[in-house]
């Protein structure tokens, strides 16, 4: 008797879909890429219960004719490829023919579509069979619902994470589209709320801004550099800032989203010595390159890509950067030279208790010099260090909300001698600006923004006297209006209780 037996149509599109589709956010992903490739200039996603039971992409691009509706969910059915050739020239997302009938495998899918000039129609999918094709009244472009997402797989269900979580993995992948084309205008709505909305023909700084904040936006420098037939072009964060995640890397190829540990190792090392240990730099950087010089046919779900000639790439974005980041003065006013030098002065005079001379105070040093007024906000060093609340030395320092050590009023009148002392941190050697500490290690220096130091306290001390049902809470005059982004206002309506219960009152607005 025969072992090996051909499976069936609809069992084998169903492993195949587990390379296309794992997860809500994965349908969204190749629905989007064919609306893009269908020239759409918006692109409205819907989702409901984290897009396991509804999803719905619609669309102003040039639509789906009625000949192409019949054949457009079966296996390696594609209007991108023709031959060999084509494939590596391929520059549309989809060319693999797989993602509708993966999609439609293990879903009910219902496709309404309408070209220019011509009636709209109507294609119901179920249970991975094609219903008859109707007429029906619809707008140009198409609008494709995706329901009951895995219904015939449960055991993939299992796998997904709460439906909060699986709409934040949308969100983020909408998020990251919507910066390789500023140009398209992005709607997404969750359970019926709107989470953001950005209007098409923008430039990239300013979705940057819509997407990720004003702060974030306030802290970038653009980027343009071509080598070698390739053109490297974008936004990366100021070396005065940096981050505790990579949450704001975003690498793309011919402006397709990609995972590349080879460019992310090459940024990395270019702005090693620009920004501390454990932190990393934030960049939306777009990579263009002929497209017979890039294999985007390396996994189905085409995050992943290869290079013809990985050291070309390594090289144009490390000496991109580096070249950029070597070029940044940090020092922006004559107010601020003139502070350098009076500071060279005075560590030069305290030599003999500091062990500090004329040699060790360098250029480069100076160089690298960040001046006063600068913000950190959000992106300070303190977080890359264990504070500990309970620490005596430093709580009772912060008996004002802006002080750390006794307030100067100018550099001079600071005493190194008497105010050299040894805390948990490392032993405080100094203070610039009334803002930064200055703190010896066994391993160097480091330097402490102050103030986001005492927000750091203060928050411990919120954990702590909410841990012991301690709430001493100070009742503002007039209330204070934050502006969050999407994932943030997730994160806050997901801990709103928590928030509360701190002793926060807060109401959202919008």
């Amino acid at each position: 008797m025969r072992k090996i037996l051909k499976l069936d149509k609809n069992l084998a599109n169903q492993i195949a879909a587990g390379e296309v589709v794992e997860r809500p956010f994965s349908v969204v992903k190749e629905l989007v890429e064919n609306s893009i490739d269908a020239k759409a200039e918006n692109i409205k996603v819907e989702i409901t219960n984290g897009g396991i039971d509804e999803i719905i992409v619609t669309d102003n691009g040039i639509g789906i004719e009625k000949d192409d509706l019949e054949v457009i969910a079966e296996k390696y059915s594609t209007s991108k490829i023709k031959n060999l050739d084509d494939l590596y020239n391929v520059i549309t997302f989809g060319f693999r023919g797989e993602a509708m009938a993966s999609i439609s495998s293990v879903s009910d899918m219902k496709i309404i579509s309408k070209v220019s000039g011509q009636k709209g129609f109507l294609l119901g999918i179920v249970e991975g069979e094609k219903q008859k094709i109707i007429e029906i009244a619809s707008e140009i472009g198409s609008k494709i619902f995706v329901k009951n997402l895995f219904y015939n797989t449960p055991a993939r269900l299992n796998y997904l994470k709460k439906p909060r979580t699986e709409a934040n993995y949308t969100s983020k992948y909408l998020q990251e589209i919507a910066l390789a084309y500023p140009e398209i205008g992005f709607e997404f709505i969750s359970d019926g709320k709107m989470s953001f909305k950005y209007r098409q023909n923008e430039d990239l700084l300013n979705r940057i801004y819509n997407v990720y904040g004003e702060d974030f936006a306030e802290n970038l420098i653009e980027l343009n550099f071509e080598m070698t037939g390739m053109k490297v072009s974008g936004f990366i964060s100021d070396p005065k800032v940096s981050f505790n995640n990579k949450n704001r890397q975003v690498i793309f190829v011919n402006k397709r989203p990609i995972k590349s540990v080879l460019i992310s190792k090459a940024i990395s090392d270019a702005y090693n010595r620009f920004i501390p240990h454990s932190s990393f730099p934030a960049y939306i950087i777009n990579l263009e390159i002929d497209p017979t010089l890039v294999d985007v046919n390396v996994h189905p779900r085409k995050l992943e890509v290869r290079f013809a000639n990985e050291q070309n790439i390594f090289r144009i974005f490390y000496h991109s950067i580096n070249e950029k980041l070597s070029n940044l003065s940090l020092v922006k006013t004559e107010n601020d030279i003139l502070e350098i030098e009076n500071l060279h002065t005075i560590f030069t005079q305290s030599s003999h208790n500091l062990q500090i001379t004329d040699n060790n105070f360098s250029k480069s040093q100076e160089k690298y010099y960040v001046p006063s007024g600068t913000k950190f906000k959000d992106y300070s060093p303190y977080k890359n260090t264990n504070v500990n609340p309970g620490q005596s030395t430093i709580n009772n320092s912060f008996s004002k909300e802006n002080t750390f050590l006794k307030p100067k009023n100018s550099l001079e009148d600071l005493n190194l001698t008497n105010d050299l002392h040894y805390t948990k941190l490392g032993k405080i050697i100094g203070q610039a600006h009334n803002s930064y500490i200055i703190v010896e290690t066994k391993n160097g220096i480091q330097i402490y923004d102050q103030h986001a130091l005492a927000e750091r306290i203060n928050y411990e001390k919120l954990i702590k006297n909410s841990k012991e049902n301690k709430q001493n809470c100070q009742w503002l005059l007039i209330g204070e209006n934050i502006i969050l982004n999407p994932n943030e206002m997730d994160i806050l309506e997901e801990n709103i209780d928590i928030f509360k219960e701190m002793g926060f009152d807060l109401e959202i607005l919008a």
